[in-house]
């Protein structure tokens, strides 16, 4: 590292042995506009330094620093080569030690003047220090307490003292400070009052220096890398959520030595770094209190939704509140063997975490909505909440139709599970974002397990959905239609669909979306699920003759019809019989207005402006979110006898039978007849359904 001389005011380099370095104190600030760089240091004179406005926060440093009897700082805008990226990288991954090995901090506030403060108590002039009253806050209006860098800059050195714009000392980290700091950081306070060796506490850890991570003083190791690691994750990212850095990388960068890491620097990689930083924890610490984060969807790159992990440290700014490692009591230092789940195995690969948990099935509804419940999984940790040692947190999980691999969803919520309480429902709430801010969950602990499962490490698209779980149904494919146009020529456009649907004559650009069917609640001796729900308009290929008026519901020009298709799965259940019987497919049309109309479940339900290309329409996405939110809905069993009026009278929605007969649906619309037909072709070990449509008629 680099020091400069506090006599000449030039910099010495210390490339050796750690011991070699003399004890030098550490300024911790705020950058301005003009800062002194190493080439100015090296190249600029002394006279035309010193006519630099930024240089006198050095010069004051360096006196301030002579007279504590230290012969040398270390300061971060000119002891470091920044053009050098391997200086910096270097620098950057050894700052926390530095810090850790001064010392004395000195951190210079240049938004705060004590001399226009009014609740000081003393002022010593000679010494230029003040006592501020306990009740004084108003320092942590510094824009010092909102960077991402100074927060290792307060935590890793031994001796740290505060300064206002002025050089005046108000108070030591450690001393008349430390309650104010740690609430107003969320610092826990045991980690400032913890011994850092086994120096008596009489005369001060803060007075040896270190060097190789040992205290010259008592000659024993400066436990503060050990102190640090026996906070959960979590917790120590919480003290980072609320903090700021001018470049995204740091974001990450800045962390590296509270979490005891060395990484690579990539300027240029952007929110990855933070994503980078998660997996090396993983991998060191093992802790899963790194998943214990919650944010809404939106917070990740446009159309995605995050994955397992934290998109940033702002995820963490409301931490669960488990239990740490071990005791601080200053007596007995061991970590307890079973903590964290320091037992339990948490791997990551380039696609998952894989981490042992309790799995548990649950279903969950959106509080408030007549939504159908969806079925999901509770991800229950080997974590313990502070103030109950039986009570875990827990992650809301979707199976992903593959063996052990789960998706993380609902990212705002972390569940609390009670073992105490076996039946029944309860509801979790969320200060985080608009949307499902409320849920009620019916978990089935009875039938929970503990396994080593997968979860998803990358984003995934928001819309997409996960493969169904054995329990949620048959299995699902791509979905395609097919157009019979051997007796009259058409043509088709969606109006919205989900799933979505392709065409054989298109060119598929990516894998077709994984998406599940939904359980109706139907009575009777079945099981039916709702497959897919899609909005389409035939069209003829020549134009036809017609007086009638155009609009979304004229029949004339070159439209034949607005049509809504409905498909699904059934069969029979007989008590009497062990085997299951057959799957049946059954299709349903409607004209799609009249559909809108009486098949409405909510105010989110579509609009026909609202449709994929009218002049009012919705982005793909929020069409398709809607429709399978209303295809959910007209699963409850208060849908179950709907009928829809159609031109040939009213027509059931649903079929009144669980058999085979009920694969074809059609329907007319003046001299033209529309037939639908839902089909399903498997081959090695692949499945797609098909709808076949055929329009006959003049």
């Amino acid at each position: 590292m680099r020091l400069l001389n506090v006599v000449d005011e030039r910099l010495e380099s210390f490339f050796g042995d750690e011991n070699e370095i003399p004890p030098y104190g550490i300024l911790s600030h705020r950058w301005g506009k003009d800062e002194i760089t190493f080439q100015d240091l090296t190249q600029a004179s002394l006279q035309d330094l010193q006519g630099r406005q930024s240089f006198s926060k050095i010069w004051d440093l360096l006196d301030r620093a002579d007279k504590d009897g230290l012969s040398y700082v270390w300061i971060d805008t000119c002891c470091i080569d920044k053009t050098s990226s391997a200086e910096l990288s270097e620098a950057i991954n050894s700052m926390f030690r530095w810090y850790q090995q001064s010392a004395k901090c000195y951190v210079y506030l240049d938004d705060f003047d004590t001399s226009l403060n009014s609740n000081i108590i003393h002022y010593e002039l000679a010494e230029r220090y003040v006592v501020l009253d306990e009740s004084e806050i108003s320092f942590f209006d510094s824009l010092w307490f909102t960077r991402g860098w100074t927060l290792q800059e307060l935590i890793a050195p031994r001796n740290v003292e505060f300064y206002d714009k002025n050089w005046v000392s108000f108070g030591t980290r450690d001393g008349t400070l430390l309650d104010r700091i740690c609430q107003r950081t969320g610092i826990w306070p045991q980690l400032f009052r913890e011994p850092r060796c086994a120096c008596p506490s009489f005369i001060g850890h803060s007075v040896f220096a270190v060097r190789d991570g040992i205290c010259a003083g008592c000659q024993g190791l400066d436990t503060l890398p050990q102190t640090l690691d026996s906070f959960a994750v979590s917790i120590k990212m919480s003290w980072a959520s609320s903090r700021i850095t001018t470049r995204k990388e740091d974001a990450a960068y800045c962390l590296l030595g509270l979490f005891n890491l060395n990484m690579p620097l990539l300027y240029g990689e952007g929110d990855k770094a933070f994503l980078r930083l998660q997996e090396a924890i993983v991998r060191q610490s093992k802790d899963q209190s790194v998943l214990l984060w919650r944010a809404r969807p939106d917070v990740a790159p446009q159309g995605f939704a995050p994955g397992c992990l934290a998109p940033s440290s702002s995820a963490f700014k409301e931490p669960v509140h488990i239990l740490g490692r071990r005791v601080f009591n200053r007596v007995d230092k061991k970590y307890e063997a079973n903590f964290l789940g320091n037992l339990a195995t948490m791997e990551i690969t380039d696609t998952a975490i894989r981490t042992s948990l309790w799995i548990c099935p649950c279903k969950v509804v959106p509080d408030g909505t007549q939504t159908a419940s969806r079925n999901l999984w509770l991800g229950i940790m080997h974590l313990a909440y502070d103030d109950d040692y039986l009570v875990r947190p827990a992650l809301l999980l979707e199976y992903m139709g593959t063996v052990d691999m789960y998706r993380r969803v609902y990212h705002q919520h972390i569940v609390p599970i009670n073992p105490r309480i076996t039946r029944g429902s309860f509801v979790v709430e969320s200060s985080i974002g608009e949307v499902d801010r409320r849920l009620s969950l019916t978990p089935s602990l009875g039938e929970a397990t503990k396994k080593d499962i997968s979860i998803l490490l990358q984003q995934s698209p928001i819309n997409a959905t996960a493969g169904p779980s054995p329990e949620e149904g048959p299995e699902t494919g791509p979905v395609y239609f097919v157009l019979d146009k051997q007796k009259l020529d058409f043509a088709m456009d969606s109006g919205g669909s989900h799933p979505p649907f392709s065409r054989y004559q298109g060119r598929a650009t990516q894998i077709p979306s994984r998406w599940a069917f939904q359980r109706c609640q139907h009575k009777g001796d079945g099981e039916r699920y709702f497959g897919g729900i899609h909005f389409v308009d035939f069209m003829l290929e020549f134009p036809v003759r017609s007086n009638l008026v155009q609009g979304p519901n004229a029949q004339g020009v070159n439209r034949f019809a607005y049509t809504a298709v409905i498909w699904g799965i059934h069969r029979e259940v007989l008590k009497e019989s062990t085997d299951p019987s057959p799957w049946h497919l059954w299709c349903r049309v409607f004209d799609l207005h009249s559909f809108i109309e009486h098949a409405r479940t909510s105010n989110e339900d579509l609009q026909p402006n609202q449709l994929y290309g009218e002049i009012d329409g919705l982005s793909a996405g929020e069409i398709q979110k809607r429709m399978k939110n209303q295809r959910s809905r007209l699963c409850l069993a208060e849908y179950e006898k709907l009928e829809i009026p159609q031109a040939s009278g009213p027509k059931a929605l649903f079929p009144c039978s669980y058999g085979d007969s009920w694969a074809e649906d059609n329907m007319s619309d003046g001299g033209r007849h529309l037939a639908a037909k839902v089909a399903l072709v498997e081959g090695l070990g692949r499945r797609v359904f098909e709808l076949h449509i055929k329009i006959t008629g003049s």
